[in-house]
């Protein structure tokens, strides 16, 4: 069982030698992005992390330049729980090529959707398993339950296993998946295996911990090694928009609040203005600017519980664009990086010198869980009509092994 992959992943897209045949099979085109919006947003504040500043080594200047990276991102983790990054090593030509592929994994027949499927038809249904929320394969539209009765318009297809070479193609992929894998896991394992690996490198200093403790103890991958490995999962997300008559009940929610289950989340910046984040201090929505080439990276549970939420796992949402921004669809490029489903994901577990004096401890009300206890039945809720098919912005409160599943108010002394 090898280490992480023989060779580190490349920038550069990984295009096939019958590239062009392919693409013409498919009707590989551009996708149209809308353009920026005419009205006067009210955009979150959030730092950018400039990764071209990031240099290894053991020099006093390289230190030094992790070092300010490092102080930079610890506002970001502890204040807004989403910042940028950019000049992260991936060309934009890539993103635009993986979105003009999204687009015709989309347009496949729904008899080929139905083949597969990451779960069932509706998460109702989904009560043994993680269903489509975590399954490898298409979400069809109508599965999450919203608000007031209405269901989701959104569509998605998620790639498991990702980082692992051999188990990725395990997946019960169609045909045009099948035929632009390699281009799509070259991007994805890029982000774990570089990008992943510098950003932990900035958290061991702000928990002043040894540079590659987080990585190597708890995102590292072994090859076919699932429960021992981190890793991650893909996903490709087409957002169709609601009605009018249901914007006007989910008060233009398109995605309901909510955090992220997992490490950290990358997602590649688009224009449409519609996500957004909520200001723990104002209790008011803010949304997340474009920025070209960079991207949008936020804090998830598993890191909030391993930190004991000094890094912040914040709610967001994806709601009705700008009028001038209206009738388009909304495309999306994520990756959710987890940690090992045997990480226990307690302060305690990780023993930061910074923690320690800071007094942060696991609360006695939370019970001692590994990731694989906590992503398991967080997936099991989300969407499902006893917990978001009711009024107003939040949830139905639900605690899992003693922890809030999301907190939409929290303890802001930490």
């Amino acid at each position: 069982m090898s280490a992480e992959l023989n060779s580190v992943p490349s920038a550069q897209s990984r295009r096939p030698p019958q590239a062009a045949s392919l693409d013409k099979k498919y009707n590989i085109r551009p996708f149209k992005h809308v353009h920026q919006p005419s009205e006067q947003i009210d955009y979150a504040n959030l730092d950018a992390i400039d990764l071209s500043t990031f240099e290894w080594g053991d020099s006093d200047e390289a230190k030094k330049s992790r070092q300010r990276l490092a102080r930079q991102l610890d506002h970001s983790v502890r204040t807004h729980g989403f910042f940028y990054l950019v000049n992260h090593g991936v060309d934009e030509g890539i993103i635009s090529h993986l979105d003009s592929i999204s687009q015709s994994i989309f347009e496949v027949s729904n008899e080929i959707k139905a083949q597969h499927l990451a779960g069932s038809l509706s998460s109702d249904l989904d009560t043994d398993s993680v269903g489509a929320e975590r399954g490898p394969g298409f979400k069809p539209r109508q599965y999450w339950n919203m608000a007031n009765g209405v269901k989701d318009n959104i569509e998605f297809y998620n790639f498991t296993q990702i980082q692992h070479q051999d188990k990725m193609w395990e997946q019960n992929h169609p045909q045009i998946v099948k035929d632009y894998l390699n281009e799509i896991a070259n991007y994805y394992q890029f982000l774990h295996f570089v990008v992943l690996k510098q950003l932990t490198i900035l958290c061991d200093i702000i928990l002043e911990l040894p540079e590659g403790t987080w990585y190597e103890n708890y995102f590292q991958v072994s090859q076919g090694d699932i429960s021992g490995s981190g890793g991650g999962f893909g996903r490709l997300m087409m957002y169709y928009g609601h009605s009018d008559e249901d914007n006007e009940k989910t008060n233009n929610t398109w995605l309901r609040g909510h955090s992220d289950s997992a490490g950290f989340t990358f997602i590649a910046s688009q224009p449409m203005v519609s996500l957004q984040i909520l200001d723990y201090r104002t209790r008011e929505w803010r949304y997340v600017k474009h920025v070209p080439g960079a991207l949008v990276v936020n804090i998830g549970d598993a890191v909030e519980f391993m930190t004991g939420g000094y890094f912040k796992s914040t709610i967001h949402r994806v709601v009705n664009p700008p009028k001038s921004q209206q009738g388009h669809v909304r495309h999306s490029i994520i990756y959710f990086s987890k940690p090992s489903w045997v990480t226990v994901i307690d302060p305690d577990e990780i023993d930061s010198p910074l923690l320690h004096r800071l007094g942060v401890s696991k609360p006695r009300e939370w019970e001692k869980i590994t990731y694989y206890d906590w992503d398991l039945e967080k997936g099991r809720l989300f969407g499902k009509s006893k917990v978001n098919d009711k009024p107003g912005d939040a949830p139905e409160p639900v605690y899992i092994h003693g922890r809030l599943s999301e907190r939409w108010i929290r303890d802001l002394s930490v």
